[in-house]
């Protein structure tokens, strides 16, 4: 069985099967919930859209606000939870194109591979962002330096539309629904 599927090892069995030419070769064949969504087709294809174009704009934002070298970006504080960005964006992508390949009845490791690490990747960009203003906030304030002040309100915007940019990509989670289904109703 692949290593992807460990995790999901209780709702697989192994299956011999003859192929067309007499050899038998050992399969795994799924045996455990599937996942449907509540959707009908026309509306899961535009929120697959949605997901996309909101993942890209926040990566997009992620990685333009890098290109700015603020002096708050040198800062521990500022830049650790701003890099810290890059691995939940990352994950966002990788699932949002999961997502975008996907049906509407999915089984577990495919749901846990795109729905769930879409949701988990968004809350953390949400807690990474909102920390990323504080810190950049608390520096312009500890260093009121006028010189500074277009990049870092520049920074602190950039992040701020990211932070938005994830609350709405949230909400519209919250409207694609998939309820469980077992294997035994197909």
């Amino acid at each position: 069985m692949k290593k992807q599927y460990k995790k999901f090892y209780k709702d697989y069995k192994i299956v011999t099967k003859e192929l067309p030419n007499g050899k038998i070769k050992q399969v795994a064949e799924y045996i455990g919930k599937y996942y449907v969504c509540s959707l009908n087709e026309i509306e899961l294809r535009k929120y697959k859209i949605y997901f996309l174009t909101l993942a890209l704009c926040s990566s997009i934002t992620v990685i333009g606000i890098g290109f700015l070298n603020n002096p708050g970006s040198r800062i521990l504080y500022v830049s650790l939870p701003y890099v810290s960005l890059f691995l939940p964006m990352a994950y966002s992508l990788m699932g949002t194109v999961g997502f975008m390949t996907s049906g509407k009845r999915i089984e577990l490791p495919k749901y846990d591979k795109t729905i769930m690490r879409i949701y988990r990747s968004t809350i953390w960009q949400i807690a990474l962002s909102g920390i990323t203003i504080g810190g950049d906030l608390i520096f312009f304030f500890l260093n009121k330096n006028i010189k500074m002040l277009q990049k870092e309100m520049l920074f602190v915007v950039g992040i701020i539309l990211i932070l938005v940019i994830n609350i709405i990509f949230l909400q519209l989670q919250k409207k694609v629904i998939y309820q469980v289904e077992d294997s035994e109703q197909k």
